[in-house]
């Protein structure tokens, strides 16, 4: 009698498990259907509108012709014009018409990094004909006042890789209204680029100082404009800026962009996807006047490891860091990497001369 009893109590929860998990699957699957049917309405309705306002940089995808064959990422070094000019050209144009055997275009927006390329690269198709890519490599962007940019720069590139994350459409523009990716306001911005400059520290041979903060209050002070023949009061504030973009050792743990240029090289290894690592000039020139060799050694320093690091993982680096000469920067107030034509040429060849000798 008890085991008939065990045996109906056995039954009666299994039935009642059976039934549980056809009620709960039913409305899974329901649910499931309904975020697929509404994604569908979403793509052919509210879906390129909402690009257009987070997530921009893919309208650029968007229009690449289809028989390109390499895709040049950047961010405005590759399209600035200077006044000067009588010949407008991108660097990404320059090396199309220098390697006439590949089709090159352009993928670029002001103040892209290596997360937004990394982000845009996630949404080309698998059986696109583009496998190789030309990727941007800033020095400034491993910086902590790129890295945390405020005036909403930063929290826009945030927000456009979770618009483009390869997740339903609408589910990147649900999140993006939650502002569920790592959005901070400009307070919370500047405190981080401050707190970085006062403690992360560096070492630089028989100098005394080790952090962005003394390094660039040093100069404030005009300790070295006795000393330095080049140096007036006049130029102190672009002498500062020099410090405060490259005052840095690049942390493999902590560097959000080693981060994406790690993942870039992930999917590259994939996807069997062809990497050229485009390291831009920097004023090394102006950057040496004003504020010596000590600074030109951080610069070299993580150049140098970058050129290391993803040579080993399969990319190929081309190095234009002393490429180009003081004559060709247009910016005179702040530290850029925006050329007149003659420099966007030198940093074309020098890309160009490396495609060649691998095609």
């Amino acid at each position: 009698m008890l085991d008939l009893e065990l045996m109906l109590d056995r039954l009666f929860i299994f039935n009642f498990s059976m039934h549980l998990v056809k009620y709960i699957s039913i409305r899974i699957l329901l649910i499931a259907l309904l975020v697929v049917i509404a994604n569908f309405l979403y793509r052919i309705s509210f879906y390129k509108k909402d690009v257009a306002k987070h997530g921009d940089i893919l309208e650029n995808l968007w229009v690449v012709p289809s028989d390109t064959e390499a895709i040049y990422f950047g961010e405005s070094s590759n399209f600035h014009e200077s006044p000067g000019d009588t010949m407008k050209y991108r660097i990404s144009g320059i090396i199309d018409t220098m390697v006439p055997q590949l089709k090159v275009h352009h993928v670029d927006n002001s103040g892209l990094h290596a997360g937004t390329y990394l982000a845009v690269m996630k949404n080309i198709p698998k059986d696109s004909k583009v496998n190789i890519f030309i990727i941007t490599m800033n020095l400034r962007s491993f910086g902590a006042g790129w890295r945390y940019a405020g005036n909403g720069a930063e929290n826009y590139l945030a927000k456009t890789e979770r618009m483009l994350s390869p997740t339903l459409p609408i589910i990147n523009r649900f999140m993006v209204s939650l502002k569920a990716y790592d959005y901070k306001s400009d307070h919370e911005r500047e405190n981080q680029v401050h707190e970085a400059w006062q403690k992360d520290t560096f070492n630089i041979p028989e100098f005394d100082y080790h952090t962005t903060h003394s390094w660039d209050s040093a100069m404030a002070w005009e300790t070295w404009l006795t000393s330095n023949p080049n140096l007036t009061k006049e130029n102190i504030p672009i002498a500062a800026q020099y410090i405060k973009s490259f005052s840095f050792i690049i942390d493999t743990n902590t560097n959000e962009r080693i981060h994406d240029f790690d993942a870039i090289m992930e999917l590259a290894k994939k996807r069997r996807y062809t990497i050229y690592f485009n390291i831009l000039g920097e004023n090394v020139e102006e950057a040496e006047k004003l504020v010596g060799k000590k600074l030109i050694y951080l610069i070299e320093k993580n150049t140098q490891f970058l050129i290391n690091r993803y040579s080993k993982k399969g990319a190929i680096v081309v190095n234009n860091l002393h490429a180009v000469p003081d004559s060709c920067f247009v910016d005179r107030d702040f530290p850029t990497e925006h050329y007149n034509f003659t420099g966007k040429r030198i940093i074309a060849k020098q890309v160009a001369d490396q495609i060649k000798r691998n095609l």
